[in-house]
């Protein structure tokens, strides 16, 4: 029987609590409850907002509180978490260097929802190996700061797909997943993330995964194998200002897609990430 949306948060409410600094049920009775990050939770980027069925919490910076807590005062939770709201979070946050990025959702399954693959070609590699056989470049879900193992699958000796696992918190590990771009549409995502959800489950963890309402391949993906969304998180990162990229993927097999807006009223500010290099 998979996870209830009540059971999701359960699991994961120790770790919302710990990130946000305070525990979610404390928030008031406003839609979105702003409030000064505590000096235990300092950290260099300042922010974090947790979205849980119709309730939002964010807690900030001491700089920030009243600012934010003016900006988005008119805000419904599904206006604050979007784009808009990561918008106009980062016209506070910008002055200080710091944009805000979400938002994000957040998938956990334990043994009881993950539904995984019966299929042997995944090879387990050490951090070591990942660091050896993957470009960064092309692997960036992949290397987060202390990746514990990794799921692969090589054709013809190149390295096409990629799972690696990193620690969320002691009962929590989290996913992170690539494809090559030839390789795309094949399944290998789904088999490579099967591969690493049962070695999670196999040290009594509970799976953690992250994705974007604008990645149709990976929330398929994630819900493919049985991981159920929990909340969505936003969350400070260094500037400059990052947005999304289109949506990725396709309603179904065979459908052409067309931008809505003509070229001429594409945004031209927006920057390529090589810029960023």
């Amino acid at each position: 029987m998979g996870l209830s949306n009540s059971c999701c948060f359960c699991l994961l409410q120790p770790w919302l609590d710990h990130q946000l600094g305070i525990s979610i049920n404390s928030a008031d009775a406003d839609p979105v409850s702003v409030y000064s990050t505590p000096p235990r939770q300092q950290d260099q980027y300042g922010l974090w907002a947790v979205r849980v069925g119709e309730k939002g919490v964010i807690t900030t910076r001491s700089e920030w509180l009243n600012p934010l807590k003016r900006s988005i005062a008119d805000l419904s939770v599904d206006q604050l978490f979007s784009i808009f709201g990561a918008y106009e979070l980062s016209r506070i946050t910008l002055s200080d260097r710091i944009s805000v990025w979400g938002p994000s959702w957040v998938l956990v399954g334990d043994s009881g929802s993950f539904q995984p693959l019966n299929d042997e070609r995944p090879v387990q590699l050490e951090a070591d190996e990942i660091a050896q056989h993957a470009d960064p470049d092309l692997f960036w879900h992949c290397f987060p700061d202390q990746p514990m193992a990794g799921f692969a699958i090589f054709e013809a000796g190149q390295l096409v797909a990629l799972a690696s696992v990193s620690p969320v918190s002691d009962d929590m590990w989290e996913i992170g997943m690539d494809v090559i771009p030839e390789a795309k549409e094949r399944g290998l995502g789904r088999v490579v993330v099967s591969a690493a959800g049962q070695w999670i489950l196999a040290h009594s963890r509970l799976i953690y995964a992250t994705t974007a309402a604008w990645n149709i391949p990976s929330a398929r993906l994630l819900r493919s194998v049985g991981l159920k969304y929990a909340a969505s998180i936003m969350t400070g990162i260094a500037s400059p200002f990052r947005v999304p990229p289109q949506p990725l993927g396709r309603p179904r097999e065979g459908i052409e897609i067309y931008n809505y807006y003509p070229n001429w009223a594409m945004n031209k500010e927006i920057l390529s990430a090589g810029d960023l290099d």
